[in-house]
């Protein structure tokens, strides 16, 4: 096969992956979006809403741990197509039913789709991509979390000028159907062969477990990433509350300046990419990445009252692009220390450990923000998760 016809490919590829990883993403937040919506209609407050979402990510914890037996039956991109029609299914068992149960059956429905959507990327892409540019193509594909959150956040408010909440949700729902179909005719010869004979769960996670911590690179990679996802969806979760109760702006500006976060991420996250291509090892881009969070932690909770406006939208800038974008650097360096045909299977365990912090984080930095006074507390609080990551990452520097 000629170079431009590989480089072609490994650009089809990535759209595939990027869409793939974009849509299961606006699927997760629907709810949260059309949260002002539900709430009136079905009585769905906002503390339910953390119930769909400790639902979702638990569920995804639990499906990333079985990413590996499931890909020895039906390979990344077959099951990347199931974890699509997962997210659609739960979405019309909703919409038959709007409720309460039907709200957290959907989160699970999507959380089962959401989960092994990263770990089948990365067998996808380590097959079809260039060496050179893995961390590119890695973190560029990573961008389709923050993308799917601006799809969820831009056509849903979009389709409820024009339509009904159950409408708006259909449209949706009709979209990730006819993606479905699409993908059912990608390219056979996208797929990774399956090299590994198929296994029972408990055997593929129990290897898969035993890798990642007998590997000390993968080890620090994984219990780094619990830390990093702490202080990421912290950022996610608080801000908006420390800016509009705490600060006193208005919701509006509030989601402004969140928003900054969002796109500095998507930058953030396909620059650290070329740089760990081109420049720095991923070890060091790691470690950058990490001083980088610590300061943004320190620089969000410097910010009183009296903090020019500018100076806030500057740091939540900073925090996006580093505590938001380290995924594709971090995923591309498990899939690169990851044994041949095993790497779906050492993310998903390497993943369910950063869901655990995404299940953690959020609601013990809630309780110490609420405990102190202060939210500014709570990202006060990061630099503990983070210092821990830095020593990690110090503490293996041979091993990368």
């Amino acid at each position: 096969m000629s170079t431009i016809t590989e480089n072609k490919k490994a650009w089809l590829v990535l759209a595939l992956t990027l869409t793939i990883q974009s849509l299961g993403s606006m699927a997760l937040l629907i709810p949260p979006v059309l949260i002002p919506v539900l709430s009136t209609d079905l009585n769905i407050s906002t503390s339910h809403l953390g119930l769909y979402i400790a639902c979702a990510y638990l569920t995804a914890m639990t499906m990333s741990v079985c990413t590996g037996m499931l890909l020895t039956i039906t390979g990344p991109i077959r099951l990347s197509i199931l974890c699509i029609a997962s997210c659609a299914i739960g979405m019309l068992l909703f919409l038959l039913a709007p409720s309460l149960p039907t709200l957290l059956l959907m989160g699970a429905f999507i959380g089962a789709g959401y989960g092994p959507i990263t770990p089948c990327s990365s067998q996808i892409l380590i097959k079809n991509t260039p060496k050179h540019r893995l961390n590119l193509i890695f973190s560029i594909k990573q961008t389709g979390v923050p993308l799917g959150g601006v799809l969820a956040a831009l056509l849903i408010p979009a389709l409820l000028e024009v339509m009904n909440w159950h409408s708006a949700m259909l449209v949706i729902l009709l979209a990730l159907i006819v993606f479905v179909c699409i993908a059912l005719f990608t390219p056979k010869d996208w797929e990774p062969e399956n090299t590994v004979i198929s296994t029972s769960f408990k055997t593929e996670f129990i290897n898969a477990l035993k890798t990642v911590f007998r590997t000390p690179a993968l080890r620090t990679l994984a219990l780094s990433s619990f830390c990093f996802s702490i202080c990421q969806l912290t950022l996610m979760t608080y801000a908006i509350t420390f800016l509009n109760k705490e600060l006193g702006f208005a919701l509006v500006i509030a989601g402004m300046l969140l928003s900054f976060s969002q796109v500095s991420s998507v930058i953030g996250r396909i620059f650290w990419g070329w740089l760990a291509d081109r420049f720095f090892s991923p070890w060091s881009m790691l470690v950058f990445l990490t001083l980088g969070m610590i300061t943004a932690s320190l620089a969000v909770y410097s910010i009183n009252p009296d903090t020019s406006t500018l100076f806030i939208a500057l740091f939540f800038i900073l925090y996006g692009a580093m505590g938001i974008g380290w995924n594709g650097v971090y995923l591309t360096e498990v899939a690169r220390k990851s044994p041949e045909g095993k790497s779906g299977s050492i993310t998903g365990v390497t993943l369910s450990v950063t869901y655990l912090g995404v299940v953690i984080g959020p609601p013990l930095i809630g309780l110490i923000s609420e405990s102190m006074g202060s939210y500014a507390y709570g990202f006060l609080f990061l630099l503990i998760p983070l210092g821990i990551a830095l020593l990690l990452l110090l503490g293996t520097r041979k091993a990368f």
